[in-house]
């Protein structure tokens, strides 16, 4: 395993790096390419410029990333609280985008797991509790929160999205709310502190990354004792192609707090569900290069260059359980305790605790947008419509056919 610093989210750079195959409508088609995606949302507060990107997991709390608040915590009082630091704010909204509708509501409370803020100073933050909790102003009922699980058996090459609202680097087409994924083709442990005690802990808080890989055309799997740009690369390449080639990416500062869905088997069934969330990029090296937007300008111009070089992180809402058996070429998970009891504290707490200020109704936005159809699709739609209705012409013939012989 390589001891790995990881570079820090800012909030002015890229959302992404691209694959180089695929267009940016691929990225926006496959955030729709399943239900459970509705629960990522946007996250803004306009007077701290803060864009990141959230996940709904109760109809009233959506987890994202500390880091990116952490402004918010520096300006504001705080109330500590079985080891929790908890703020009131009064300009922060989470916006979720539909295919044809965006529902926005305002935030109240949010509420940060005190481990993160034993570092000492930003750069040394503990990521793997880089979560924060926000306590909407009033309950969503007409989007399902994330799944979740409590233990799980997890394959290594199981599929894995990252829901991004990150629009950084989409200013020039004049686009403010779009929703965009891309795919996660392998995973490894991630250690940003070599002291961590938790590394010799047999149930341990976990951060893990993804390699920006470089398809790779050899038919067996590179030694052990090769680079671990090869293996993971080829490990990485494997399930895309098994995948159908989807669009993948490496995270960039403004993927911050995305959520990472992964896919499990239940009952025969496919389901996503919430695995953690983005928090930083890396080189695979180790090598540090600055705060992260000087790193990332760097990628996004020089593609061929970084491809199979840097790394997406991503902190886990689950402890890795080390000491229980199990098969090869899987993990087991189990939800942290912690986590769970941040959650149930911030839904059991009353809106009326803290006095908050702004919008005192807590009213919940719903409002229509425009079609998201190309032009092609609007030519082919009257012929649809010309089909489904000779579909249905012959099907009513048919039926008279039956009830004629019937009873005649």
């Amino acid at each position: 395993m390589y001891i790995l610093l990881f570079l820090l989210f800012a909030c002015n750079v890229s959302a992404m790096a691209p694959d180089g195959v695929h267009v940016h409508d691929d990225y926006v088609a496959l955030s729709y390419e399943s239900p459970d995606f509705d629960a990522a949302c946007a996250v803004m507060d306009t007077r701290k410029n803060v864009s990141m990107t959230g996940v709904l997991v109760a109809p009233d709390v959506v987890l994202t990333a500390a880091h990116g608040i952490e402004a918010i915590f520096r300006d504001l009082p705080q109330r500590i609280e079985q080891g929790f630091a908890e703020i009131a704010v009064k300009n922060m909204v989470v916006s979720f985008r539909g295919k044809d509708t965006i529902t926005t509501v305002p935030v109240r409370r949010v509420l940060v797991d005190r481990r993160y803020f034993e570092g000492h100073d930003y750069a040394n933050r503990e990521g793997k509790f880089d979560f924060a909790f926000l306590k909407l102003a009033a309950p969503l009922h007409t989007i399902v929160p994330a799944r979740v699980f409590n233990k799980e058996t997890v394959s290594d090459d199981a599929l894995m999205t990252v829901v991004t609202y990150g629009v950084v680097d989409l200013k020039a087409r004049g686009d403010t709310l779009v929703r965009r994924a891309f795919r996660l083709y392998e995973r490894d442990t991630y250690f940003g502190n070599p002291k961590d005690p938790d590394v010799l802990n047999k149930s341990r808080f976990l951060q893990e990354s993804s390699v920006y890989f470089k398809p790779t055309n050899r038919l067996s799997r590179p030694e052990e004792t090769d680079s671990e740009e090869d293996v993971r690369s080829f490990d990485a390449t494997q399930n895309w192609i098994k995948d159908g080639k989807k669009p993948y990416a490496l995270g960039l500062p403004g993927t911050s707090g995305s959520p990472v869905f992964i896919q499990l088997i239940k009952n025969g069934q496919k389901k996503w569900y919430l695995f953690g969330v983005v928090i930083s990029f890396s080189h695979l090296s180790g090598i540090f290069h600055g705060r992260g937007s000087h790193e990332a300008d760097y990628i996004l111009t020089h593609h061929k260059e970084s491809l199979g070089n840097y790394q997406t992180i991503y902190s886990l809402v689950y402890q890795n359980i080390q000491y229980e058996q199990h098969l090869p070429h899987t993990k087991i998970y189990a939800y942290d305790p912690q986590i769970m009891h941040a959650l149930m504290q911030i839904m059991s707490q009353s809106q009326r605790e803290w006095g908050c200020q702004g919008d005192a109704e807590g009213r919940v936005e719903v409002r229509l947008v425009a079609s998201q159809k190309s032009f092609m699709d609007y030519c082919v739609e009257p012929f649809n419509k010309i089909k489904d209705f000779f579909n249905f012409l012959y099907t009513s013939l048919l039926y008279c056919v039956v009830i004629y012989k019937e009873y005649f």
